[in-house]
């Protein structure tokens, strides 16, 4: 209860609209408390009255009035008070101390109030009207409205407290505070507050805000999802939902400053419109530091603990424990750092789709049940980003990480922290995606220039199956004509080898049965690679078909079998037997006969075409060649300039990283990373679904 002293103070104070609301209601209840106080009451109205009339009269008369009241005026203001007193206005053993402190005060706050002619702080009475027009959404405390300013001609969101808020006093003082938390904020990602009252029928309070549209950031992450899901996943999404998240962190840091905690942060609490703005909403819970920028200037905060906000969260308990932190959740004490937690907790919301304790409130429908999830939250481990979505990239499942650490001093510092290390998430992801396009395109590079020489090695084996010599040595009955014709297509196959040095052999061999002879071979020297020469006849081979040869007899006319593997694929010796050889062969048919005569096969260094393509700059870091069997036939380390060859161990064993891409390049000719952006793969096949090659790059 207020001292007389005390309620004399705030009389003289209130001359001037300096009382809080705090000190205005504690005023009003002394004056209902006893009989002095109604008298006082009175004299109170009368030194208002006094003063008003005697302002109006000084605004009537500026010039006259000069800087301050008249002495003429201050005589009569004192002489109308002192009147009533002795006139017994009201009977109260205050009367001479009322009196006495009048002579004291009374001077200056006159003064104060006509010294100026019109002075910020002067009091206006506002009248508005307003239509409303439809619920727009509801919670424990409040309902909002969207309603029609009639004054303004604009739509304005209308925020009062709902039936079962209005029978809690602590709810009063809770919708007080949130309003005025909600003025004093005034950033652009924080909901401007028009005006504050009450209604003049119900006398409930109300505030007007602006209306910003009834879209969140949860729906907007609902939609983001829903896209992934049915496989049309657009990055352009993700980047502006991070781009709001931006704008909350922006917001959230502001209000920090200014020694405001949200403590109830959620995407259902940010509001976006159609124009990009972001707007964090519901300060209903929020928290104002004694030694913040605010703690001063907004009344009420000491009298609301978080155990008496607890009990006026009707309708929350299941909406709010989604993102709260361990030590909401154990009752602990909360600080800025909640903010990053809850923050964090968004960020989490925006990666995977779901709230961090979503899975936990599965199926909770009673208080007891509650208050296990919260004792869970608090006690048990934070959830990962991945362990929901596993494209969540892991830099941003990081920062994830690191915002909703358990211990709040594991978290960012500030939530302008936070969202650097998002921005540079942001920057660095637009710098990766295009180093990503350029792999992209060195790995495609690598596929078709392997491919060419691949096209290139089956024109070839065809053309040189339909030449003259060829037709020719299946028909000549003499030997001096076969070794004419032989030493003709010598002379062809040695200018097919020295025109490409990537190729190793060239053989001609006739087939019976499953049996094969050689009648034609010229190949490359085994250590000068420069030296070309034709195998004499009585070194050319001949035994048992292989089974690339099986295959090639078994083609049509023209038709092209190629096959690769490390080691000797034709029918002859290999003599680069661990080399990794590309060989395509095709049948040769008698034109007499129509039946199948023999083989032309054409053997190609692929480790030389591989090591070529390889021997450049690259934008990755990492590419490897492997075959169908998943081993790795060459690596590339090109920040070390190494070029391993014929590697030969399996993929899973050496190079662990692209095992995803393996995975995905079963089914389809690339594999593209979009979590990540740092693996990229390609494969060739040599036969549909059965030979192949696949290259894979990486970043890192």
């Amino acid at each position: 209860m207020l001292s007389d002293k005390r309620a004399i103070e705030l009389v003289s104070k209130s001359f001037n609209g300096f009382l809080s609301n705090a000190e205005s209601a504690a005023m009003d209840r002394h004056l209902e408390e006893s009989r002095d106080s109604r008298g006082f009451a009175r004299l109170s109205t009368a030194i208002q009255q006094s003063v008003v009339e005697l302002a109006s009269m000084a605004e009537q008369d500026v010039e006259s009035a000069g800087p301050g009241l008249s002495q003429d005026a201050k005589m009569r203001i004192g002489d109308s008070i002192k009147l009533a007193i002795e006139q017994k206005l009201f009977e109260s053993k205050l009367a001479p101390t009322i009196a006495g402190h009048v002579d004291e005060t009374f001077e200056q706050a006159t003064d104060s109030l006509i010294r100026r002619e019109v002075q910020p702080g002067d009091h206006r009475q506002i009248g508005s009207r307003f239509t409303l027009i439809r619920q727009l959404g509801q919670g424990g405390l409040g309902n909002v409205w969207l309603a029609r300013d009639e004054k303004l001609n604009r739509n304005v969101a209308i925020k009062e407290m709902n039936t079962h808020a209005l029978q809690s006093p602590k709810a009063w003082q809770r919708f007080d505070r949130e309003a005025e938390i909600t003025g004093h904020l005034e950033h652009p990602n924080v909901v401007p507050l028009y005006q504050y009252g009450t209604d003049t029928k119900s006398g409930e309070p109300f505030y007007t805000m602006r209306f910003v549209g009834k879209r969140t950031l949860a729906d907007a992450i609902e939609e983001y999802h829903d896209r992934c899901q049915a496989g049309k996943c657009d990055p352009l999404l993700l980047h502006r939902l991070l781009n709001a998240f931006l704008d909350v962190c922006q917001a959230i840091a502001y209000a920090h400053s200014r020694g405001v905690i949200h403590r109830d942060l959620k995407p259902e609490n940010v509001a976006l419109d159609n124009f990009g703005q972001v707007i964090v909403l519901d300060w209903g819970l929020a928290k104002v530091a004694d030694d913040g920028e605010l703690g001063g200037q907004i009344s009420g905060d000491h009298d609301l603990t978080d155990e008496a906000l607890a009990k006026t969260m009707v309708g929350e308990v299941i909406g709010t424990p989604l993102y709260m932190s361990p030590e909401q959740a154990s009752g602990g004490t909360v600080c800025h750092q909640t903010d990053i937690y809850g923050l964090g907790a968004i960020l989490f919301a925006i990666l995977t789709g779901f709230a961090p304790h979503e899975k936990s409130l599965n199926g909770v429908d009673d208080r007891h049940a509650v208050r296990d999830v919260l004792k869970s939250i608090a006690e048990n481990a934070t959830p990962l980003p991945r362990d929901y979505r596993i494209d969540v990239p892991i830099d941003l499942e990081s920062i994830c990480k690191k915002a909703m650490s358990r211990k709040k001093y594991a978290r960012h510092e500030s939530a302008s922290e936070l969202a650097t290390e998002v921005e540079r998430w942001m920057v660095d992801q637009g710098r990766r995606q295009s180093e990503y396009e350029n792999m992209r395109m060195e790995g495609r590079e690598l596929r078709s220039n392997v491919q060419a020489a691949v096209r290139d090695l089956e024109s070839n084996v065809r053309f040189m199956s339909n030449l003259p010599p060829i037709e020719e040595l299946i028909r000549v009955e003499s030997e001096d004509e076969m070794l004419a014709w032989r030493e003709r297509l010598v002379t062809i196959f040695c200018g097919l080898l020295s025109a490409k040095p990537d190729y190793r052999s060239v053989v001609y061999s006739r087939i019976e049965g499953d049996q094969f002879t050689e009648l034609v071979r010229v190949e490359r020297h085994s250590t000068v690679h420069s030296t070309i020469r034709s195998i004499p006849r009585s070194r050319l081979r001949s035994g048992k078909s292989s089974d690339f040869t099986q295959h090639v007899v078994q083609m049509n006319p023209d038709e092209v079998y190629t096959s690769l593997a490390c080691g000797p694929l034709c029918d002859a010796k290999s003599p680069t037997s661990d080399a990794v050889t590309l060989v395509a062969g095709v049948p040769v048919f008698d034109n007499a006969s129509e039946d199948v005569f023999g083989v032309v096969i054409i053997e190609c260094d692929l480790d030389r075409v591989m090591k070529e393509q390889l021997n450049r700059r690259f934008v990755a870091a990492d590419i490897a060649i492997a075959c169908d069997t998943f081993h790795v036939m060459m690596h590339n380390r090109t920040s070390q300039g190494l070029i391993e060859e014929t590697v030969s161990q399996p993929i899973a064993k050496v190079l662990p990283k692209f095992n995803g891409a393996v995975a995905g390049l079963q089914n389809s000719m690339e594999f593209i990373d979009e979590t990540d952006r740092q693996i990229y793969g390609a494969r060739l096949w040599l036969i549909p679904k059965t030979h192949g090659i696949m290259f894979l790059l990486s970043q890192k």
